[in-house]
């Protein structure tokens, strides 16, 4: 079955079965509540069980030909668009295998994916670090080079400037040793009902391996919790120092997130 459903429900399915899928929960909320002319950006299409519950959900944006994906277990997702039209894919990697097996024109073109393991921290809230601070409405060039310099490149979709983050408030940095600058930084990518995304979660190399990236993980979640809902999600690089700082920050693995561009 398909439906169109509200974005409501489909934001419960996506943190509930999809949390590396939680800033499209929050774009599709945010989405919701436009009037239908102004929607034109995402497209979507779900597919329900016989008692009505979500059981899939494909997102198409348009513009730049982006489908995220996510499904129960041993059911296939919904697809949306033409598959000439996709550029790119987000999901699971076995709902991602499921969509390349039906779709022999997308599994010709696959390139080289990445892909990501996804953290939960539902617990309490931990102490945030002391020198802990949103980050000034002028401060985003200087962010923008801190980024690039300590490879704060962890977010499932392509990184938008800074300026526009941090003038809303959603970037969080640490000062670096001498007082000036940055020494580490976080922001918030989306803010669904259950949980906020933390993307461009970085630590500067000359602070590495002082456990500055836990303490960072844990200030993340504690904004989580006091600032905007329960609890929080990250999406990281699969390799071992970034899986030892998410375990060490008390973050809960919960699967991967495989992102694949189509040539």
């Amino acid at each position: 079955m398909t439906e169109t459903g509200t974005p409501e429900r489909w934001a419960r399915f996506l943190e509930q079965h999809a949390p590396g899928l939680t800033w499209l929960a929050a774009t599709l909320l945010e989405w919701g509540e436009l009037p239908p002319l102004a929607r034109k950006s995402w497209r979507v299409t779900v597919h329900t069980s016989r008692a009505g519950e979500v059981s899939g959900i494909a997102a198409l944006h348009a513009e730049s030909g982006l489908l995220a994906l996510a499904s129960l277990p041993e059911l296939p997702p919904p697809f949306l668009g033409e598959p000439e039209s996709v550029k790119r894919l987000l999901g699971a990697p076995e709902t991602l295998d499921q969509v390349f097996s039906a779709q022999p024109m997308l599994l010709l073109r696959r390139l080289p994916g990445f892909r990501r393991q996804v953290f939960l921290f539902d617990d309490e809230a931990p102490p945030r670090h002391p020198a802990l601070v949103r980050a000034g409405a002028g401060a985003w060039d200087e962010l923008e080079e801190f980024r690039r310099e300590a490879a704060g490149s962890d977010d499932p979709v392509t990184p938008p400037e800074l300026a526009g983050p941090v003038q809303r408030g959603l970037v969080w940095v640490l000062a670096n040793e001498s007082g000036k600058g940055a020494g580490a930084m976080f922001r918030v990518e989306g803010v669904a009902r259950r949980r906020v995304q933390i993307t461009d979660a970085c630590v500067a190399p000359a602070l590495r391996g002082q456990g500055i990236g836990a303490a960072l993980l844990r200030s993340a979640a504690n904004i989580a919790r006091t600032e905007y809902t329960r609890g929080a999600v990250i999406a990281v690089a699969v390799d071992d120092v970034a899986e030892r700082t998410a375990l060490r920050a008390g973050y809960t693995p919960v699967g991967f997130l495989d992102d694949v561009r189509l040539a």
